[in-house]
Order: structure tokens, then sequence, then C-alpha cells
């Protein structure tokens, strides 16, 4: 990768309290079997490892209280409610 590449990429890419959360919640939706992993056979779930990911969230949610934006706190308990749900949907 040429330094160009490298520039234009980390403008693309910074870190953010959003991505931190985004990764949490792709780690969860992988380990619900809501994400199809390129060249993998079939999907499988791990409920476990997802419900210790949504821990992991909630103890960011509780050590970061008053820490956060309005939109920071919103998004990061709106990614809660909706990994909450998608286990529950799972574990029928």
């Amino acid at each position: 990768m040429d330094n160009g590449t490298k520039a234009e990429l980390s403008s693309i890419v910074s870190p953010s309290f959003e991505s931190l959360v985004s990764s949490v919640y792709s780690a969860i939706l992988l380990n619900l079997g809501e994400i199809k992993v390129k060249g993998a056979g079939e999907v499988s779930e791990n409920l476990e490892i997802a419900k210790f990911n949504i821990g992991l969230l909630k103890m960011l949610e509780e050590k970061t209280k008053g820490n956060l934006t309005d939109e920071e706190n919103s998004y990061l308990h709106g990614v809660i409610l909706n990994s909450m749900e998608k286990l529950r949907e799972h574990s029928l």
C-alpha cells in the first residue's frame, strides 16, 4: 500500500466511540448467525459468545454513564436493545 492509499484510508477510518460499539455489534451478529462469512460453509451460532458481547456493551454503557454525548448514548442503547431482541429471537 503506498502512502497516498494509507492517507486516504486513515481519513476514512478514524477511531470513534461508534466504531467501537459497531465492532462489538458485528461480533454479536456474527455469533447469532446473522452475518455469513465469505467462504464459510454453514452459518453457525454461538449464543454464549453473543451473550458475552452483549454483556460487554452493557458494561460499557454502565462505565460511561454521564460521559457520552446524547448521540453516543442513544446509539449504544439502541444497539444493546437491538442485540437483546435478536438474541431472544435466536433463543426461541
